[in-house]
């Protein structure tokens, strides 16, 4: 910004002088190459000098539109707060703009076309002043995808070496652009480089689903057969692109035609929770068609859990409607857990309304659990209610050890009445810090 108003103020002395010797010549161009200027645009420029001074936001608002109108913009941003870029292209000029700048918008824009005018020839000298000068973390991101996408070798050897955070990224743009050399490279990492295989692999999952979504389903799907430990958290990866790209309703599509197992569980749960932030009801109308099998058990729970907060009784309702499993089970727990925190009377009521039945036993766990926070001894004697003796033991156990860090006093005395295990009895008093 100093180096723009010393030009600026040099340019308005030398129209002064010009004035006063009525020379004809113009004053030579300035250390960062402005072009020569006829002496309209050098009275432009002064005025701009004086509009700076005064902090008037119309004038300057005015001044830019008249420089977009010579440059034939267009663009109402570009009328407002001025061109992106030199009039000569200069890259330098508009990585100075990305990054000086006052205005966001202007910001965004310089950067957009400094992506444009990458290429693999020139992409490591633009890094090196987007380092030298700074940048912000979504620039940083976008500029090492691209450069991946450009040139993926030579970018990934570079990152591999370069002391910033830029190698999962440059992974992901490589893989997006040509996924057969960074799959090779991921699997003939260096020795040195072999403990981030697993974030290189996500990255990779992650540009592979930005391209071409089956190759990315293929993909997560071969590790899961292979036995990978991470193949659920990729697989939530791919499910997040489909939504991003199709939508929930086109999401739960590409869900539904996963071969049946955990994965398609995961995949499912990712996109009941999605579609049900969405429209519960059509969530709920989705989920109902395979509720009765084993990888739905998840989507159930999400629907059931999300719809819960906008209309309990609706989604408690529909929760009981399905077949039993682990599915409803988990659902009457989320939702029942939910509830208890928004309007725990009204929860308290329709668990009274309800028969005695393993959906019940479910939903008396859910409340009482949450409830044990607020109030202890009240869930500690729903939770004395439920039939299911191993379920009773668990949901006890989670409520005393909320007693117990809120009156230890009192959560003693209850609990040498309670005629729980010792092991329970253990948990409570000692629980499992991790």
């Amino acid at each position: 910004m100093k180096k723009t108003l010393m030009i600026h103020a040099c340019w308005a002395i030398a129209v002064l002088a010009a004035f006063g010797l009525g020379s004809r010549n113009a004053p030579p161009a300035s250390e960062a190459g402005a072009d020569s200027a006829s002496e309209s645009s050098r009275s432009r420029l002064a005025a701009r000098a004086s509009d700076r001074e005064d902090g008037s936001f119309s004038a300057r608002r005015s001044d830019r539109g008249e420089r977009s109108a010579a440059r034939g913009e267009s663009s109402a941003l570009g009328k407002l707060f001025g061109p992106v870029g030199a009039s000569d292209g200069n890259v330098d000029a508009l990585i100075q703009q990305i990054l000086r700048d006052p205005n966001p918008i202007t910001r965004r824009l310089a950067f957009s076309k400094l992506l444009e005018s990458m290429t693999a020839e020139n992409a490591a000298a633009l890094r090196g002043q987007l380092v030298s000068l700074g940048t912000d973390s979504t620039e940083w991101r976008d500029f090492h995808y691209a450069w991946g996408a450009l040139d993926g070798k030579a970018a990934f050897e570079h990152a591999a070496n370069s002391e910033e955070r830029d190698l999962a990224i440059t992974m992901s743009g490589w893989a997006a652009a040509n996924p057969a050399e960074a799959m090779a490279m991921l699997d003939n990492l260096p020795e040195e480089m072999k403990g981030q295989r697993d974030e290189l692999t996500a990255s990779l999952v992650a540009g592979l689903a930005d391209n071409n979504r089956g190759m990315a389903t293929d993909y997560v799907l071969k590790l899961g057969q292979e036995g990978n430990a991470r193949a659920g958290n990729l697989m939530e990866i791919v499910a997040g692109e489909a939504l991003r790209a199709e939508g929930p309703e086109g999401a739960a599509r590409w869900s539904e035609a996963l071969p049946d197992g955990p994965l398609k569980s995961t995949a499912m749960g990712r996109v009941a929770d999605a579609y049900a932030r969405q429209d519960p009801e059509a969530a709920a109308r989705w989920a109902q068609t395979f509720a009765g099998e084993s990888y739905a058990a998840r989507a159930i729970e999400q629907i059931g859990g999300r719809w819960a907060r906008s209309n309990p009784v609706a989604a408690v309702d529909w929760l009981q409607s399905l077949p039993a499993g682990n599915g409803q089970t988990a659902g009457l727990r989320n939702a029942f857990g939910d509830w208890e925190d928004r309007d725990p009377a009204a929860a308290g009521q329709y668990l009274a309304s309800m028969p005695q039945s393993p959906q019940r036993d479910s939903a008396i766990s859910g409340f009482a659990t949450g409830y044990a926070w607020q109030n202890p001894q009240v869930a500690i004697a729903w939770a004395e209610d439920i039939r299911d003796p191993a379920l009773r033991e668990s949901s006890l156990t989670r409520a005393g050890q909320a007693f117990y860090q809120r009156d230890p006093g009192n959560a003693i005395i209850w609990l040498e009445k309670s005629g729980l295990s010792d092991a329970a009895r253990q948990q409570i008093l000692q629980p499992d810090r991790r």
